[in-house]
């Protein structure tokens, strides 16, 4: 099972927050699991593992003066997205049995919302790995050949031990393949990235560089925009699985440290 769960937040006084709360989703994220399994919460929590799960940052939060800042009368919005029916069974827990306050990077805000449903929230919502692959794989017409992506968050990618902030068709296609073959009960083609490589094509983008600042004074570089993906050899298998990952997406998010705020994206638009 696959999901995104949309919690909106609100305070009841004025608040200050750091500008990326990424890492304060993510323990926020392992605090409630562990309130009811602390197992998986550890589980989830030992490194060198890739993780099922992605965590936003606060969304909807004004920046002021190098800060967020929060105010009554306002909600702000998290989004977590589990990617095993493990995690996704707690995420569904939490949107039908919500708690009333949560704390975010030592700030209590109360929970007025918890939702599943993208009528809801468009960055909600929850399927199956089946579901997500059969439009594509089993259908009879060939598979579009372009593909729209929407990065919303920082994202950026390591590879060869260096951090490249460009969105290349390998490196997000590729990516993402392995994500799918380490959580989905049916791999798909090791190939994938070559295929990415070889016969993808940056057809539009418009991209813009952004930092993040860490506590420990080191900075993120990344981009967000959009970026436009056109096969240049059009065979019904490959454009199947780059649809099926361009819907994935949504879900798992893309590129390095989705646990932590970045690399939070979807499709730009239906594809006809």
């Amino acid at each position: 099972m696959l999901t995104s769960l949309v919690l909106s937040l609100a305070t009841e006084r004025s608040q200050t927050l750091p500008p990326h709360l990424g890492r304060a989703s993510h323990a926020l994220l392992l605090r409630l699991i562990r309130a009811v399994d602390p197992a998986l919460a550890e589980a989830l929590h030992a490194p060198d593992r890739p993780r099922p799960f992605t965590c936003s940052t606060l969304w909807g939060a004004r920046r002021r003066g190098g800060m967020l800042h929060l105010e009554p009368g306002a909600t702000y919005n998290l989004r977590f997205t589990g990617l095993t029916g493990e995690v996704s069974a707690h995420l569904k827990a939490l949107a039908e049995e919500p708690p009333e306050m949560v704390e975010l990077d030592n700030v209590g805000l109360r929970l007025a919302s918890a939702t599943l449903d993208p009528k809801e929230h468009p960055w909600a919502g929850s399927t199956t790995y089946e579901a997500l692959s059969a439009p594509y794989l089993l259908a009879r017409k060939p598979p579009a050949s372009r593909a729209e992506i929407e990065f919303v968050a920082l994202t950026a990618f390591r590879s060869s031990g260096r951090t490249v902030p460009l969105p290349l068709p390998e490196l997000v296609y590729g990516g993402l393949a392995t994500r799918w073959n380490h959580f989905a009960p049916v791999s798909i083609s090791d190939e994938m990235r070559r295929y990415a490589e070889e016969c993808l094509a940056i057809s539009r983008y418009r991209l813009k560089t952004v930092t993040i600042k860490a506590k420990d004074r080191s900075v993120q570089i990344g981009f967000v925009g959009h970026c436009r993906y056109t096969a240049l050899n059009r065979d019904r298998y490959w454009l199947g699985l780059i649809q099926m990952l361009t819907d994935y997406i949504f879900y798992a998010g893309v590129g390095y440290q989705t646990a932590t705020g970045l690399g939070q994206a979807r499709r730009l638009k239906p594809t006809p």
